[in-house]
């Protein structure tokens, strides 16, 4: 009995069990990227192969949502309400004295070794208070790219690459690589600039050429009247920012394989929101248009389906309890976010319906491909059919099915302010 005992203190004091029963994590993250700034997600002029390959290998969600924001700074939401858990109302309410335990803590009490490289830009405490061990911990908004040690983006994959280079424990690790690309100012090499000729750039139906901006988005980052050779540079700048990115991603790639881990890590990669570059007359990422609250979410993980999508509408931020749930660690903590491996799995189907907001003056629910924003300030109204207009750009307020569907809608997003504690006035909004 007592060699029993010695046995289990001993594999609960040296990590051994840990080891065992949890596998590695690594997390990648990105700053500003829409779904149109990957390869596999539908663009083929988008030369990213390391995120492509783990589309392949991996469940990939084409519809991840942003709940929203309270800061222009829209990062700062989407990454509190990732690392805690929170919904988007609760998590502005976090602060370092009353912050709820986070992701990385979470992982610490199952035995994880802990590390994080790249920006931090979240409520709550300070990256070197919640891992163990961190490398260069860049600002949220960066004055530039090129630093003392380097350009940020190959800062970010470098360190996160030797870390699991270097990695001698018997415990598992959790490895957050946090790049500030593609967000401003983007500063890379030449030679990814030249992949994307602006003369090659393609902007969607939404943009049009010599518009004004949309009177409705407070933040808009361009001039009047909305120019389309200036939201084609953007966009080649955009696009040569994540090349270069993927290539750091594919660093950290082989780094797993070397040391034989590849195929036993979680390995995460999502955006924490897109952008618009022109987009219905906004240049920005403060708005509910798709480009803007949507972004690339891939999940690769041992013995989960490889190269399938998942095209039902979900939060980013479900892969909090998802990513739990996959490495078999439990938490007495309470997320309001909901895990997808019932979706992976099949076995349940997504919300009935997803709730957006910024600030309290945009409010939006889609329910059914049907797609509802209100501006509570104007009284705007804007109604869209997602599956057969997925680029907006046919209001359909005043026909049939719009004045139909938008009573569905707007009962059901006013169900939702009550369960989030939204408390901008809706009710006044008619057709």
């Amino acid at each position: 009995m007592k060699k029993v005992i010695y046995i289990l203190l001993f594999g609960l004091t040296t990590g051994v069990f840990n080891a065992q029963s949890h596998p590695n994590i690594v997390f990648i993250e990105s700053d500003d990227q829409s779904n149109q700034a990957l390869g596999a997600f539908g663009n083929p002029s988008m030369v990213t192969p390391n995120m492509d390959t783990l589309v392949k290998e991996g469940v990939s969600f084409t519809s991840a949502y942003n709940m929203g924001c309270w800061s222009p700074a829209v990062c700062i939401p989407s990454r509190t309400m990732l690392f805690y858990g929170q919904y988007l109302w609760d998590s502005q309410k976090i602060n370092k004295k009353n912050a709820p335990i986070s992701l990385p803590e979470i992982l610490k009490e199952q035995g994880y070794n802990t590390y994080m490289t790249g920006k931090w830009h979240a409520m709550g405490n300070h990256p070197n208070d919640i891992f163990d061990q961190t490398g260069s911990i860049l600002a949220g908004q960066l004055k530039t790219y090129y630093t003392d040690k380097g350009h940020a983006t190959d800062l970010v994959g470098h360190e996160a690459a030797q870390y699991i280079k270097t990695y001698n424990s018997d415990k598992p690790f959790f490895v957050y690589a946090a790049f500030n690309a593609p967000h401003v100012p983007r500063q890379t090499e030449q030679k990814y600039y030249d992949l994307y000729p602006t003369n090659k750039v393609e902007l969607p139906p939404s943009v049009a050429d010599d518009s004004p901006l949309n009177p409705n988005i407070k933040y808009n980052y361009t001039k009047a009247p909305l120019k389309a050779k200036t939201m084609k540079s953007r966009v080649q700048q955009n696009n040569a920012m994540v090349t270069h990115m993927d290539e750091r991603i594919g660093e950290i790639l082989k780094a797993l394989k070397e040391k034989g881990m590849y195929d036993n890590t979680i390995i995460v990669f999502m955006s924490d929101h897109g952008i618009s570059f022109g987009e219905n007359g906004v240049a920005g990422k403060v708005c509910l248009y798709e480009p803007s609250v949507t972004a690339p979410l891939i999940i690769k993980a041992p013995n989960i389906a490889a190269n399938k999508r998942i095209n039902e509408r979900v939060y980013l931020q479900d892969v909090l309890p998802t990513l739990l749930e996959l490495a078999d660690v439990k938490t007495e903590a309470n997320f309001d976010f909901q895990s997808l491996n019932p979706l992976i799995n099949e076995t349940n189907k997504a919300r009935e319906s997803i709730y957006l907001a910024m600030f309290d003056d945009q409010r939006g629910i889609i329910s059914n491909n049907n797609k509802l924003i209100i501006y509570p300030k104007t009284g705007d109204v804007e109604l869209y059919d997602l599956e057969k207009d997925p680029w907006e750009t046919t209001n359909l307020k005043d026909s049939k099915k719009g004045k139909k569907e938008f009573k569905k809608l707007h009962k059901e997003l006013m169900n939702w302010q009550e369960k989030v504690g939204d408390t901008v006035n809706l009710k006044f909004i008619k057709l």
